[in-house]
């Protein structure tokens, strides 16, 4: 039982980085995941934006810190299935192969992340019917397959969940426009014959030089992007027409394609919402987190007194931003920590 410990919820790179950095004070700390394994969804993933830095490689940099550092207990394959504040303390009760546990921490940062939405509910797009159609997220796992597939044309459809309030959701989810450029042109270099298309309704680069990465994806590997939206993809002898409207031009388009990918929203994780509403947290109205006001807390981070969070269970938000945030709510965990010791003295 940690009497004197920390509790991180979820083993991704925000969490990680937490518990990195709470132990680095000598403070314990228990990182647990629901996964047999940490990293969430960045251990899948290829190069990063904007140093592109291979996924797996940062999870396993992280990993490897956690590992020496004997301040920092890893419970892998459990799940929180209690949350709950008494006296000044935090009461977490655990499920691990169907037997439960219950320990008893000082303060606790919840990194949950995020589900990524489901392509199924664009059936226009038939994506888990047509072959061929795929999301970014099944590209990042996929990407050394795919890139060896002989592909004539590829298409983008960016938006896929978001900022659409009929099928959707209405927030941009941040990230989709700057991994739909990075994968445009990694398939680019790997078949320089292809021809790539990425529809959009907007290009939203919210990361320093993005602008000039989508332009340099444009202008010197030739990918074409078209404002305007795909209304149907349709299986026609092996391959996938593509119905869709140029609204810059004012015109329709028609054109097959051999692979197409949706850039599917970040929608909140299942598991945030029962660990906010346990501790008396409030979740925005699409399912994120809302942190405390800021004029009522030293630390943007705080959900409830002793309680933080960080990552994609606030937001969306990239990988860089979601280390910031472990980090950020590290620091609110141990300035809470220090003032409740100053108060019992």
């Amino acid at each position: 039982m940690l009497n004197e410990g920390v509790l991180v919820i979820g083993g991704g790179v925000a969490g990680m980085q937490a518990a990195i950095d709470i132990a680095a004070s000598g403070r314990e700390v228990a990182l647990v995941d629901k996964d047999k394994s940490l990293g969430g969804h960045v251990k899948e993933y290829g190069a990063l934006f904007p140093d592109l830095t291979v996924g797996s490689t940062l999870v396993k940099q992280k990993a490897q810190i956690i590992k020496e550092n004997s301040k920092i207990t890893v419970m892998l394959g459990t799940e929180v299935d209690k949350l709950q504040q008494a006296d000044g303390t935090i009461i977490a009760s655990f499920l691990s192969s169907g037997n439960p546990k219950e320990q008893i921490f000082t303060a606790a940062v919840i990194a949950t992340g995020f589900d990524n939405f489901n392509g199924k509910k664009y059936g226009e797009y038939g994506y888990g019917r047509y072959p061929g159609v795929i999301t970014g997220i099944d590209f990042e796992h996929q990407e050394e397959a795919i890139l060896k597939r002989p592909i004539k044309t590829a298409v983008f459809i960016k938006c896929v969940g978001s900022r659409d309030r009929s099928k959707g959701m209405p927030y941009c989810s941040k990230i989709c426009c700057m991994y739909t450029a990075k994968q445009a042109l990694e398939l680019k270099k790997a078949q320089p014959k292809a021809q790539v298309y990425v529809f959009y309704m907007d290009i939203r680069s919210n990361f320093k030089n993005g602008e000039e990465f989508v332009r340099g994806a444009m202008e010197n590997q030739h990918v074409k992007y078209i404002r305007g939206r795909v209304g149907k993809v349709i299986p026609t002898n092996g391959r996938l027409l593509i119905r869709a409207e140029d609204t810059l031009m004012g015109v329709p388009l028609e054109l097959e394609a051999d692979l197409v990918v949706l850039a599917t929203a970040m929608v909140p994780s299942q598991s945030t919402n029962s660990l906010v509403s346990q501790v008396g947290g409030k979740l925005d109205t699409n399912g994120f987190i809302l942190p405390i006001p800021m004029a009522e807390s030293e630390n943007p981070m705080s959900l409830t007194k002793g309680i933080f969070y960080a990552g994609a269970c606030g937001f969306p938000c990239d990988v860089k931003d979601a280390l910031n945030q472990g980090s950020a709510a590290a620091a609110g965990v141990l300035g809470y920590l220090q003032s409740n010791r100053g108060a019992a003295k």
